[in-house]
């Protein structure tokens, strides 16, 4: 089985927030729950309206990241996408 599919699986199963937050402080290092934090951000921020170079200024990353998140916003089929429209919607 896929691994990272796996640990979806694995997520999907928890039952709580608190349990979702301690299973990734669990598997990932400080860095990396920094890196996925930092992603996300990016995400919210370019659905927000925010242009690259305020994203880039605001949270110190460079344009090569935010480039990325702007390719996920702009596919219409993304995940990402779609969860953060829904949440506008609510």
């Amino acid at each position: 089985m896929d691994t990272i599919m796996e640990i979806s699986k694995a997520i999907r199963q928890l039952k709580t927030d608190k349990q979702v937050y301690g299973f990734l402080q669990e598997i990932l290092t400080r860095a990396e729950l920094i890196d996925l934090s930092k992603r996300w951000r990016i995400l919210k921020m370019l659905n927000e309206g925010y242009t690259q170079r305020e994203i880039a200024k605001n949270l110190n990353v460079s344009l090569c990241k935010i480039t990325r998140g702007s390719q996920i916003i702009n596919d219409k089929n993304a995940v990402s996408t779609k969860y953060l429209k829904e949440r506008i919607t609510k």
